[in-house]
């Protein structure tokens, strides 16, 4: 069975290229940033943090400033 040329990998490489080149938006959309409460000012996205503030509580009481940054670090 012969395989089309798009079906090989440079080709299927092209092809996701391409994809990215025209669906990506061409800048990047800028992260608002906010203080993070409890944490002696590092930041935080202001989205993440919004969408679900008492996650964000819980995770500092429990698991700390590391994974609270970690997980709603931009």
């Amino acid at each position: 069975m012969v395989t089309p040329a798009i079906m090989t990998a440079p080709g299927v490489a092209a092809v996701g290229a391409l994809c990215a080149y025209f669906l990506w938006p061409a800048a990047p959309a800028a992260v608002a940033m906010m203080k993070a409460p409890g944490t002696g000012g590092a930041l935080i996205s202001r989205a993440a943090f919004l969408a679900n503030p008492k996650l964000y509580f819980h995770m500092l009481r429990h698991a700390g400033v590391k994974a609270v940054l970690a997980a709603f670090g931009a």
